[in-house]
């Protein structure tokens, strides 16, 4: 289990990962991917893949064209770094959100949550929860993956990736980078069996027509499919206060 906390307004706000049972603690806990099918919880629906088998036996529940394009990846000029936790740094993170802002952007797609998300990789980062894996194609970073982890499971959280690489649009760069995406998550499970972790989460599984080919990517790799539940407690007489107050204002603002 993952736990994370920030006070703010004298108020301690939990988020909490991968929990098996509520937190007994006063504040505002919001839970992602528990086991506890808690009153008003949320279904998630997620893959997940077994690494703890030798690294020929996780590669061989792939589907046969992803398989080979993973070891066509290893053939290429693909290289793979991690860092972990104190290794990332504020920079390494600002770094990171410049990637992913122009990701969306390569997709026509607004990234308004900047400060959200550095938010919450430092406090990932700080509770020793935290992974950065990159594949470089050519000299050039071409894929982010991010994660946060416990003792038993990794989770992705973030996957962007350029759409070719810079200053080389004649070339078949799209090809070698997306290759390089699924030899990053190979990798990356190996990685994280390597630090005795079992479970590889693939970080959702939905089906709707805006997802569809995400959700046939991740299924290439062979995982199975998980339910877990999210959802929002508030424990403590001052955590009820101020939630009814950020309540009745929203309320207001609507009106």
């Amino acid at each position: 289990m993952i736990e994370v906390k920030v006070r703010k307004h004298g108020i301690d706000f939990y988020k909490v990962w991968f929990a098996d049972k509520p937190l007994n603690k006063p504040g505002i806990i919001t839970y992602n991917q528990s086991k506890v099918n808690a009153k008003n919880s949320i279904e998630f629906e997620t893959l997940i893949s077994d690494i703890t088998g030798t690294p020929d036996e996780i590669k061989g529940v792939f589907a046969k064209n992803c398989r080979y394009k993973v070891n066509r990846a290893e053939r290429e000029d693909v290289s793979i770094r991690f860092m972990d936790d104190a290794e990332i740094t504020d920079e390494e993170i600002d770094k990171f959100l410049v990637f992913f802002k122009s990701f969306w952007e390569s997709k026509g797609s607004a990234f308004d949550r900047e400060d959200e998300v550095r938010r919450d990789l430092k406090s990932y980062r700080d509770a020793g929860a935290l992974t950065f894996a990159i594949a470089t194609v050519k000299g050039q970073d071409a894929v982010y993956h991010t994660y946060v982890y416990d003792d038993e499971r990794a989770r992705l959280l973030h996957s962007a990736s350029l759409y070719r690489l810079i200053g080389d649009e004649e070339s078949d760069s799209r090809n070698i980078i997306g290759m390089g995406n699924r030899y990053l998550h190979y990798m990356d499970m190996l990685h994280f069996k390597d630090k005795g972790l079992k479970i590889y989460d693939w970080g959702g599984a939905g089906r709707g027509e805006d997802v569809i080919n995400i959700a046939e990517f991740k299924e290439s790799f062979g995982g199975v499919r998980e339910v877990s539940y999210e959802y929002e407690e508030v424990k403590g007489i001052k955590a009820h206060i101020f939630k009814f107050i950020v309540n009745a204002l929203d309320d207001v603002m609507i009106r």
